[in-house]
């Protein structure tokens, strides 16, 4: 009969010792209080306030030209002149219709060009007296865009560096698909004003745009790896007892989900662990 007891005994160490040691190997992580926002990210381009690209007005010469790349402009300050003959004398200048710097000078004086095409382009100024990143926003987050929401901007050709954004603009109407059939849903075209620019932010680079859509602060929240869907509803599993556990969430991020309901704070719970797998093992 000893001999019984102290083999039951042996065994259930065995158990125990398993399970812990199995428990021991399962991240765990502690419900806590923090911050959780919601965020839309998106890529674009920088553009000025405005520009304004000086096309030839008919076919002839570029008699003079007024300006080089990087000149400050005043408004009506002389560009470049045309005439449709080398031996013409008289000349008329298209003038800058507002301040701004000459970004692209493409055409030389004494070359021939022709009205209409990329040939006939001469020259490009811009007003960068505010600048914006644009960028289309996809169908599925548009609800979620609001004017005078605040961004976070990331110039790819400046490292280490963050600018503030506000939204300035929002289409109301999608843009057009190149083709009729295509049935994906539409894309908003939105502008960004770059409320602290520096002068390395110029026309055309790419970057980043994180809009923040909804927060909520000092709420409970757990990493979304920490739950499962059962039966449509969502599960964790407690530490301390090991029990599936029912939770309402709120506000979800990337990261984390604010937790509404089911647990409090300081509980622990295990990563979900694949039955299926755990059987197989």
């Amino acid at each position: 009969m000893l001999q019984v007891k102290l083999i039951f005994i042996a065994v259930a160490s065995l158990v125990v010792i398993s399970c812990t040691s199995k428990d021991a190997d399962v991240p765990s992580t502690k419900v806590e209080k923090g911050d959780v926002e919601q965020i839309v990210a998106l890529s674009g381009s920088v553009k000025p306030l405005r520009e304004t690209m000086i096309l030839a007005p008919y076919s002839g010469y570029v008699r003079r030209l007024y300006v080089k790349v990087g000149q400050i402009l005043k408004r009506e300050d002389p560009l470049v002149a045309f005439s449709t003959s080398l031996l013409e004398d008289q000349q008329f200048p298209i003038r800058a219709a507002y301040p701004g710097l000459v970004s692209q000078v493409l055409k030389s004086e004494g070359d021939y060009v022709t009205q209409g095409g990329n040939d006939g382009r001469i020259l490009k100024y811009e007003d960068r007296s505010r600048m914006f990143v644009e960028s289309d926003v996809p169908e599925a987050e548009i609800t979620k865009i609001k004017i005078d929401q605040s961004a976070k901007v990331r110039v790819n050709a400046i490292q280490g560096r963050e600018f503030e954004g506000k939204i300035v603009q929002i289409f109301q109407s999608a843009r057009e698909s190149e083709n009729s059939w295509d049935r994906k849903g539409g894309a908003f075209p939105i502008r960004i004003e770059i409320l602290d620019p520096t002068p390395e932010v110029q026309t055309g680079l790419t970057g980043t745009v994180e809009i923040r859509v909804a927060e909520r602060k000092g709420v409970l929240r757990l990493p979304q790896e920490y739950m499962k869907k059962e039966g449509g509803v969502l599960m964790v599993v407690r530490k301390s007892d090991g029990k599936s556990v029912e939770i309402k969430t709120g506000l979800k991020s990337e990261s984390f989900v604010e937790v509404l309901s089911g647990l409090k704070e300081g509980e622990e719970v295990l990563y979900p662990i694949n039955e299926k797998a755990e059987q197989d093992d």
